[in-house]
């Protein structure tokens, strides 16, 4: 139950600094519009569903899969806000991933 509370307050927290920079009114409106819509669904619907899971279903599993599903919303949300935000991501990733197969093909016997 204290891990949902930090998780959901760390959302909540989140979206909160977005909104006092722009204003609460402004950033509502911007949530709603056409191109947010799905980030604003598939963030909002993963928050309900990790706290349903939790604390009525008592699911393990199915709250660590929304959980999930809610940190990647919350990261495309933020990324794509930073400055250079996706062409960073997108480059860090690609880094990432490049050593993490250099090290597994020199270590695994494929």
């Amino acid at each position: 139950s204290s891990g949902i509370n930090a998780e959901y307050g760390g959302s909540v927290f989140t979206l909160g600094s977005f909104s006092m920079l722009w204003g609460p009114w402004n950033h509502l409106m911007h949530l709603t519009k056409r191109a947010r819509l799905p980030f604003t669904v598939s963030y909002f619907s993963t928050l309900f569903l990790t706290i349903y899971t939790a604390m009525v279903m008592k699911s393990t599993l199915l709250t660590v899969f929304c959980a999930c599903g809610q940190f990647v919303a919350l990261l495309w949300y933020v990324f794509s806000y930073v400055p250079g935000g996706v062409t960073g991501l997108k480059f860090f990733t690609k880094l990432f991933s490049k050593a993490v197969m250099k090290k597994a093909q020199s270590t695994l016997p494929i």
